[in-house]
């Protein structure tokens, strides 16, 4: 539809001339006005949003399972059922991370941040796991990949040589009265340079500029003098004197200059400059010059014929006719210097770009070439309309490059991705773009863009680059490695406290861990993992995108979880038989005073108190990364400081009153010797499983 001539959409800018029009649709019914109907589709869900959602349902799942069954237990075994109740709720407490909504904002607050002084601006916090996890990037050709800026590339004769008569001719046509500068005509004035300035010996008398109809501007001027051009051969000049028939009066000149499209020049030529002369264009010259036009658009060029005749008073601009065809007008719209570089490390990162662009095929091959974009294959929006979304699907696995493409042609593109499991980000500027980023997972914009879509925007670049995205979505992958960092490791630390305590339960006359001493130890552990967003990430995991993904955290849960509490059993076992007995003077079977069994728990709940906050440190050390710890990849000034802070508390508080006052009971010396036991048998198995786990194929963060 908007290749029809004869229809003007609503939104168009008149730039000169005019028209009678019937009007056919307005509003929402105009093509303009349906592009609103984006906004009142309901966008679909994020994978960040979907993903907290599924993490919420499991442990909701967990809760509904193990707080049952914690309570069953306990209070079957110590017939307190007071105390099993609340038991059962310090359960469900330690199996729900209470700083999650706090970190995932502070990681997303930071991320937000860093990005901005990367010149990228998020406009939604959730958006920066989105951005992390996006693998499909769908942008335009023009601004993005391009400069944006058309450029003269050449001005030649017909016979293959730069002709600065040609450039003049061209700029001639510049000069029509009433007429809005365009890309065309400003490259043109650009590369005739100074002389552009000086109109002194020209006077136009008249004019019509170029519109998408006539696809041609004409140009009458009379010159005062003229400027010749000899070909770089040494061949003859080629001016309004030198056959292309000049009609003149005296010092004055007058000709007629047209220049446009070649399908609308060739036919209006009747001779061309050829070496100076002008010579008759046969039909055998004009299949020739079609084919040596073709060759340059499929090398991405736009081009122009430049053609004149003499004029008398009479002449007026509708006789462009009997033209002589003087050369022609080569335009380029450059790839950006570092574009190619930027897609290559796209496509390192795991980011297929997609140039879904309004343009001729044949242009938008050539810039995909360019800049490293797969274009083997072009389809165009003809192609799709013909296409099933079955079929079309299929296409997209193996077509990067889609040209003269409608709004709705991307919107449909994007969905699709969508539908076949990528996360697609969308990078638009017009008010066109708008289905299409509607229809994306994150929206892209620069600060250039008009209003409705900076609006639009999830992502807003202050400086149109694909470099600047680039820096975006590396900074937003490691806001989201250090999310699921604390995610996964503080519920396999809490799903593995929760398996001890229930192990315990149905074997211990007594609980293993107070409510409020479990309560105070994720506290503490919490507090240590406050400065994950500040922690490093390896280079190698961002090399892929981050996603949330809740199966990966319940296998993360499943396998190092339980390691966590196999060392809690053999815990129990020393305490029970060894360290504990030696605090109260006996096993607890064997103890018949209150005092004295007081002092048992008490000697337990402590000993398995400081232990589980080392095995939580430990562990956070030992899967924040996939390298070795500490020597192949070293955690941030910030985590290790509140880890040691987390440590220290934990390990003193049992001697302060506040201890006391809690339930604790002063440890003996033996307890750390147990603890260095542990934490040195916890570290090599975590390490041993992390091996199992990452040999599956498994990523571990």
């Amino acid at each position: 539809m908007t290749d029809a001539a004869c229809l003007v959409f609503m939104g168009t800018t008149v730039i000169s001339g005019s028209a009678l029009a019937v009007v056919i649709a307005t509003g929402r019914s105009a093509l303009f006005g349906g592009l609103s109907r984006a906004f009142q589709w309901q966008r679909p869900r994020t994978r960040f949003e979907r993903g907290m959602n599924s993490t919420s349902w499991m442990l909701m799942a967990f809760t509904a399972v193990t707080v049952p069954v914690s309570m069953l237990v306990t209070g079957i075994a110590g017939g307190d059922w007071l105390q099993a109740l609340l038991f059962g709720v310090s359960v469900a407490v330690g199996l729900t991370p209470e700083m999650l909504p706090l970190i995932v904002t502070v990681c997303l607050s930071r991320g937000a941040r860093t990005m901005a002084s990367g010149k990228a601006i998020v406009r939604r916090l959730d958006a920066i796991e989105t951005l992390g996890g996006m693998d499909v990037l769908c942008v335009d050709k023009t601004g993005t990949l391009t400069s944006g800026v058309i450029k003269l590339d050449r001005a030649q004769s017909m016979s293959g040589l730069n002709s600065s008569y040609v450039l003049h001719a061209a700029w001639l046509t510049t000069l029509i009265p009433h007429t809005t500068s365009n890309p065309w005509d400003d490259a043109i004035v650009a590369a005739e340079g100074d002389s552009a300035n000086d109109t002194g010996d020209v006077q136009v008398e008249g004019g019509t500029p170029f519109d998408p109809i006539r696809r041609r501007a004409t140009v009458i001027v009379a010159k005062s003098h003229h400027r010749a051009d000899r070909e770089h051969t040494g061949g003859s000049d080629i001016s309004e004197t030198s056959g292309a028939g000049a009609g003149t009066s005296g010092n004055v000149s007058r000709i007629m200059v047209v220049k446009g499209a070649v399908s609308e020049m060739l036919p209006r030529c009747d001779t061309v400059m050829r070496n100076g002369t002008a010579e008759p264009l046969t039909d055998r010259l004009r299949g020739t010059y079609e084919r040596l036009m073709a060759d340059k658009a499929t090398h991405g060029y736009r081009v122009l014929l430049v053609a004149q005749r003499s004029v008398t008073d009479q002449t007026t601009v509708q006789d462009d006719r009997a033209l002589t065809l003087l050369g022609y007008l080569t335009f380029l719209d450059l790839p950006k210097p570092d574009a190619a570089d930027t897609i290559a490390h796209m496509h390192n990162a795991g980011i297929t770009v997609t140039m879904l662009t309004g343009d001729e095929p044949q242009v938008a091959r050539t810039v995909a070439r360019k800049v490293g974009i797969n274009a083997r294959r072009v389809v165009t929006g003809r192609t799709l309309d013909d296409m099933t979304d079955t079929a079309l699907g299929t296409e997209l696995r193996r077509v990067n490059v889609f040209a003269k493409l409608t709004p709705e042609h991307k919107a449909r593109i994007v969905s699709l991705l969508r539908r076949e499991g990528h996360c697609v980000g969308y990078m638009g500027d017009g008010v066109n773009d708008l289905p299409a980023m509607h229809a994306s997972e994150i929206a892209i914009s620069a600060s250039t863009g008009s209003e409705a879509v900076r609006q639009s925007a999830d992502v807003m670049l202050t400086h149109k680059n694909l470099d600047v995205l680039l820096r975006g979505i590396t900074q937003s992958r490691r806001t989201c490695v250090n999310m699921m960092k604390y995610i996964k490791l503080a519920l396999s630390s809490n799903f593995g406290n929760i398996i001890s305590v229930m192990i315990a339960g149905a074997f211990l006359p007594f609980v293993p861990m107070a409510p409020v001493q479990m309560v105070l130890l994720n506290l503490i552990y919490d507090l240590a993992c406050l400065a994950i967003p500040w922690d490093r990430v390896d280079g190698d995991v961002l090399r892929s995108p981050a996603r949330w993904d809740t199966a990966s955290i319940a296998r993360f849960m499943s396998r190092f979880g339980p390691v966590s509490s196999l060392f809690d059993m053999v815990t129990f076992t020393v305490l029970l038989t060894l360290l504990c007995p030696a605090v109260a003077g006996g096993r607890f079977p064997e103890l018949h005073g209150d005092g004295s069994r007081l002092l048992f728990v008490a000697a337990f709940q402590t000993g398995w108190f400081v232990v589980s906050m080392w095995t939580q440190i430990t562990a956070l050390h030992m899967l924040r990364t996939e390298r070795v710890p500490f020597i192949g990849s070293r955690a941030s000034v910030p985590l290790v400081c509140t880890s040691l802070a987390a440590l220290t508390i934990a390990t003193a508080l049992p001697f302060t009153p506040v201890g006391a006052w809690m339930g604790f009971h002063v440890p003996p010396v033996s307890l750390f010797a147990l603890l260095a036991i542990v934490i040195a048998g916890y570290a090599v198995t975590v390490l041993a499983v992390r091996t199992l786990y990452l040999h599956r194929q498994q990523p571990l963060l």
